[in-house]
């Protein structure tokens, strides 16, 4: 196993969802560092935003499951759209610097494809400044708020038990890239997307769900060990044969090449099902992570990936909220209704400030994602040599 820790000189926020400019002194050489460069600093497209939903079966239920659609594109450069201004659970204004309100798609077709799956109780939209990365480098990225496991069902108490939830979270990943495959009829998006190598990446919750569908199986027996003797309303789900029959078929989709679970929720998946994954994945975590701790999830992740193209990516004043940018969108009036918890795991003076640790981490998705789903085999040493930013340091195999 080989650690590498970040170099000491400074580096340049020149905007949070912009780039990062690294300055002309470094630990690696010139050439790495100026290819480094390249991931920090906005591609050669427009990025257009616009929102969209699928609907499909549910497995296990048959119910009917609706999904809201966040989704960053490359633009066509003639447009005359205007900024867009991202509302955050329909309530909270951001207005993006970069994004456009749903100008018209590139001509180009075949867009490299990602998916992005939040945490619990949170929101795709929040994962705006990866999607206007990735779009502006030729990407399409789609985002879903998770129905039933949302910041809005937390705040309505209309979130669904959590077995459904689990059962539902990776299904939602392979109905939308079938959606992108197959559907968006008369849609202007519509046969834009490659959907035959899908690169996936979620936090916490969405980071199980990033395993799941990337080909790690659930224990289901020890998932439902702790309902021998209790009654509840996951338990009484996990009893139906149908649901149980729908956990025991598994989550893969074979069209998931790549993956990139942050701060993962492992949720019953055991170590030898993250050994026998045959994906490439880049495990990021935070240290000081509170709530998907460094000794539940982020060492056990670690010790059962063993692919020689796996990477650890690690913040060690990070935390669990350092990953996506509420600690700057949100008021501490708004976190408290949304993520209360935000506060003490990610969003104190102690931690990485989320302006300096989110470009770093977008970086490196789209570095890995290149890597490992375009075949651009230039990045293997910028992504393996030393650390894109300060407080970050790389574990390899």
């Amino acid at each position: 196993m080989k650690t590498l820790s970040s170099c000491s000189f400074p580096h340049l926020i020149l905007t949070l969802t912009v780039f990062l400019s690294l300055v002309g002194v470094g630990c690696s050489d010139s050439s790495s560092e100026n290819a480094a460069e390249e991931l920090f600093e906005p591609g050669p497209f427009a990025v257009g935003f616009r929102e969209l939903s699928v609907t499909y079966r549910a497995a296990g239920t048959g119910e009917p499951r609706e999904l809201p659609l966040q989704v960053w594109y490359p633009a066509s450069a003639d447009t005359d759209a205007e900024p867009v201004v991202y509302r955050v659970g329909g309530i909270v204004a951001v207005p993006s610097p970069t994004a456009l309100d749903a100008p018209e798609v590139t001509e180009d077709a075949d867009l490299p494809f990602v998916v992005y799956s939040h945490g619990n109780a949170g929101v795709g939209l929040l994962a705006y400044p990866y999607g206007e990365l990735m779009a502006s480098h030729g990407w399409m990225m789609v985002a879903p708020d998770h129905t039933g496991n949302t910041a809005l069902d937390a705040v309505l108490g209309s979130s669904d038990p959590r077995a459904l939830a689990v059962l539902n979270r990776p299904n939602d990943i392979t109905a939308i890239i079938d959606e992108f495959e197959s559907g968006l009829e008369e849609d202007a998006l519509e046969g834009k997307a490659d959907t035959s190598q899908v690169y996936v990446f979620g936090h916490s919750f969405g980071g199980f769900t990033t395993f799941a569908v990337g080909g790690a199986d659930l224990d289901f027996d020890a998932f439902s060990a702790g309902c021998e003797g209790t009654t509840s309303e996951s338990c009484d789900l996990l009893a139906d044969p149908d649901i149980e029959a729908a956990y025991r078929e598994g989550f893969a989709d074979p069209r998931v090449v790549a993956i990139a679970p942050q701060a993962p929720s492992l949720t019953s998946i055991p170590q030898s099902e993250l050994a026998a994954l045959e994906v490439p994945s880049m495990l990021m975590s935070g240290r000081l992570d509170q709530t998907t701790t460094q000794e539940q999830s982020a060492e056990p992740a670690w010790a059962g990936l063993d692919s020689p193209d796996d990477i650890w990516v690690e913040m060690p004043t990070g935390a669990h909220f350092t990953f996506i940018s509420i600690c700057d969108d949100l008021s501490e009036e708004e976190i408290a209704i949304f993520q209360p918890d935000a506060g003490d795991d990610g969003c104190g003076e102690e931690f990485l400030p989320t302006s300096e640790a989110v470009p770093v981490l977008a970086a490196y998705v789209l570095g890995f994602g290149r890597l490992h789903v375009l075949g651009e085999t230039e990045w293997q040493s910028v992504l393996t040599g030393s650390p894109l930013g300060n407080g970050f340091v790389i574990t390899l195999p």
